[in-house]
């Protein structure tokens, strides 16, 4: 199959033989006379033929130009109408920013706060995608991650958003039915965990208690059914100070030994994105948006 000759040159012959000219060609193409009768030259060239009589005060097709031009109308007419179609229909669409964040993260804090980001920017649409699986954002039409680990995002631009704690809270009503205390008196209750035991035996040994003999271990293990659980009622839990933020502000949940410094969980909440979808407008407005309600989670508990 023959090679497609210079988009460029096919232009300026078209645009050339429906003027039956090379000025008003140049005019319309924002280009020099000459730059026009070069490219026709070189369509010329490539495809072997004369395309245009030339005199000194007119031009005109010859058999072979007749034919070109004739189909290159019907082609360059039907780019401009795909043009003008697909970019009305881009401007007629609405900015939206699609976000990928871990499950427990959006659940009970990320979720709850999209209202004010939606009041303050009645321009932009947000889409959630809840998953703990790392997007691959070459692949997968996500704007930007909030993700809940070491930092360590190659080729993504990467913020920290905000550390994290474990803090044992309870319903108050299970503290009052109970008499809670001092961290000895667990010992009688159900203690919730989510992925595995270790920060609850961490922060036993930091009170100085190597077990607890009575108490039952319950596991859930999503993080956001954690916290609901406590809330419930159904036993004290070790939770992230991220995840029962809220709950602990509208007193559905309390940290029932407020002398117990919260223990660090060793991992940040951080916004990562290609460094170019940070620079849209919208992913930008996100990304100020978030880092500002952050700041409280940035604070110690």
């Amino acid at each position: 199959m023959p090679a497609l000759p210079s988009l460029n040159a096919l232009r300026a012959f078209e645009a050339a033989a429906r003027h039956m000219s090379f000025t008003r060609a140049a005019r319309e193409l924002s280009v020099t006379q000459t730059a026009i009768s070069h490219q026709v030259k070189l369509l010329e060239t490539e495809l072997g033929v004369v395309l245009f009589r030339r005199s000194p005060r007119r031009i005109a097709l010859t058999a072979a130009g007749r034919a070109w031009a004739l189909e290159l109308s019907a082609v360059f007419s039907r780019l401009e109408a795909i043009n003008s179609r697909l970019r009305q229909r881009d401007r007629a669409e609405r900015p939206a920013v699609s976000v990928s964040v871990i499950p427990s993260f959006a659940a009970r804090w990320l979720v709850p706060r999209l209202g004010k980001f939606l009041e303050r920017h009645p321009e932009i649409d947000i889409r959630i995608s809840a998953s703990e699986r790392l997007v691959d954002f070459g692949a997968e039409p996500i704007d930007v991650g909030i993700r809940y680990g070491g930092g360590r995002y190659p080729g993504l631009k990467v913020e920290k958003l905000a550390d994290d704690f474990w803090l044992v809270v309870a319903a108050p009503a299970l503290i009052a039915r109970h008499g809670l205390r001092d961290p000895r008196d667990l010992e009688r209750l159900v203690l919730l965990y989510d992925d595995d035991r270790g920060p609850w035996r961490r922060w036993l040994l930091s009170q100085k208690i190597r077990t607890l003999r009575g108490a039952r271990y319950t596991q859930l293990t999503d993080s956001s059914m954690l916290v609901e659980a406590a809330v419930r009622g159904q036993g004290v839990a070790l939770a992230r100070w991220s995840l029962a933020a809220d709950d602990l502000a509208a007193g559905k949940l309390k940290a029932p030994f407020p002398r117990v410094p919260p223990l660090p969980t060793g991992l940040t909440y951080y916004l990562a994105a290609p460094a170019e979808n940070l620079r849209r407008p919208e992913v930008s407005a996100f990304r100020k948006w978030i880092q500002h309600e952050s700041a409280a989670l940035r604070e110690r508990p």
